[in-house]
């Protein structure tokens, strides 16, 4: 990145006028000429930014929770899926356990034919 091209491009840019009205830098990066190269990627790499680490942290720490020493062996899948369920657990705790069946029922038939059994 070319810190003299940039810094003159955010000079020239930001005295318009309709820059000056918007907050949100989204709304800002949308009015960015396209032949601002070099400020329109300074305003990318700042949305890519996370605004905090709480997300982050918040799964390591459910993690912690749902990989206890009984679970150990576990594979990689089952793992996975409980921490979005604890992660998560507003979009988890919005779908009812009817819906849950029928989407699992729905994926292939388990049903085993039964025949005659004698005992």
């Amino acid at each position: 990145m070319d810190c003299d091209r940039t810094a003159t491009q955010w000079r020239l840019f930001s005295h318009e006028e309709e820059v000056r009205s918007k907050t949100a830098l989204v709304d800002i990066y949308s009015t960015v000429p396209e032949h601002y190269s070099e400020l329109r990627r300074l305003y990318q790499f700042f949305l890519s930014l996370p605004v905090t680490t709480a997300s982050v942290e918040r799964t390591f720490s459910k993690l912690l929770m749902v990989k206890s020493k009984l679970r150990t062996t576990m594979n990689h899948e089952r793992l996975e899926a409980l921490v979005f369920a604890a992660v998560e657990k507003d979009i988890a705790s919005s779908s009812s356990d009817d819906d849950l069946v029928s989407e699992f029922a729905a994926l292939a038939n388990r049903r085993l034919p039964l025949g005659d059994r004698r005992l």
